[in-house]
């Protein structure tokens, strides 16, 4: 593995095109309220943690479901399922106003009707360290909810992976 260029203005997704603090104090001003929950999904997302305290985003990660095409045996404790049950969350929580959501899972996994869905690229997971070309990297999607609002070009830079496609 080799390790990040940290002279200059960086190579590659460690390239910086503007002060360095001024990236920093984006992120901090943009993270300064996030709270992060671990846990079972559903146990954060009652009306007291998320619409009570105000607007409120939540970013939903589940794990591949069965359509995905994923191996079965990945996780400890396993559920093909749980992906249906964070989407079906989702769509029935997705019209109010004070929940940005944000669903990921792959090309074809969600229906999600009235929300935004942007495809990204990752470089393949563990199957890009062994320089193999990984199918999937390309299926990557995260759906937006109708109450997110759009990007700015700072912050599409500061969640991009390859700062030169903005």
């Amino acid at each position: 593995m080799q390790r990040p260029h940290l002279k200059g203005t960086g190579m590659g997704v460690h390239r910086v095109t503007g002060s360095v603090l001024e990236l920093f104090h984006a992120l901090q001003a943009r993270l300064r309220d996030v709270r992060v929950c671990c846990g079972d999904w559903s146990r954060v997302l009652g009306s007291s943690p998320t619409e009570k305290l105000g607007t409120t985003g939540i970013f939903l990660d589940p794990p591949y479901s069965a359509e995905a095409g994923r191996e079965n045996a990945l996780y400890g404790v396993e559920d093909l399922t749980v992906a249906h049950a964070v989407r079906e969350w989702a769509l029935a929580h997705g019209d109010n106003p004070l929940l940005r959501i944000a669903l990921c899972g792959y090309e074809g996994e969600h229906a999600m009707s009235g929300w935004t869905c942007v495809p990204w690229k990752t470089i393949g997971g563990y199957a890009g360290q062994s320089g193999k070309t990984n199918a999937n990297a390309t299926r990557e999607r995260i759906w937006f909810s109708p109450a997110c609002l759009s990007a700015t070009p700072l912050e599409r830079y500061l969640f991009q992976r390859d700062q030169a496609e903005i």
